[in-house]
C-alpha cells in the first residue's frame, strides 16, 4: 500500500414526493443534528477531532493528516507532498469518515480504537490495514 486513501464523504440525500414537503423546523432539526455529529465527537484519544495526526502503517509508509475546524483535512507525505484534500466528519469516538474531493468520491469511514495497550489505531475498511495513529502536538 503506497499510502493510506482516505476519502469520505457526507452525503444527505432527501427524497419527497410533490404532496410530501419538509417543514422549515423538520429542516432546522435535521441541520442541528448533523452539526451535533460533527461537533460533539471527539477523536479516539478524547480530544477534539481538529488536529494534526501521524498514520504508520505496517509497511513503514507514513502519512501525515491535517483535520481543520471547517471539516476540511489534507493528507501529505513524508517530504510534505499533499496525496489527497477533501472533507471528514467525527460520527463517534470510533468512526472518523473522510471524502476526497476527486469527482465520483465516496465517504470512507475508518474504525478508530485505543487499544488496552494504549495504542491509537486505524484501520482501513476497504482493505483492513491497520496504521498506528499520534496526534502531533504544536
Amino acid at each position: 500500500m503506497k499510502y493510506v486513501p482516505i476519502a469520505a464523504g457526507l452525503f444527505l440525500v432527501v427524497g419527497c414526493s410533490p404532496a410530501e414537503t419538509a417543514s422549515p423546523t423538520d429542516a432546522d432539526a435535521t441541520a442541528v443534528e448533523a452539526t451535533a455529529i460533527v461537533k460533539n465527537s471527539a477523536a479516539a484519544d478524547g480530544g477534539p477531532p481538529e488536529g494534526r495526526y501521524r498514520a504508520v502503517d505496517d509497511s513503514g509508509f507514513v502519512l501525515f493528516e491535517e483535520l481543520r475546524a471547517d471539516n476540511t483535512y489534507t493528507f501529505s507525505d513524508e517530504n510534505g507532498e499533499v496525496l489527497e484534500e477533501g472533507t471528514y466528519v467525527q460520527r463517534t469516538v470510533s468512526q472518523l469518515c473522510f471524502t476526497a474531493d476527486t469527482e465520483g468520491a465516496a465517504e470512507k469511514c475508518y474504525l478508530e480504537e485505543i487499544g488496552e495497550d494504549s495504542v491509537w489505531r486505524t484501520t482501513d475498511p476497504d482493505t483492513g490495514v491497520v496504521s498506528i495513529v499520534e496526534r502531533i502536538e504544536d
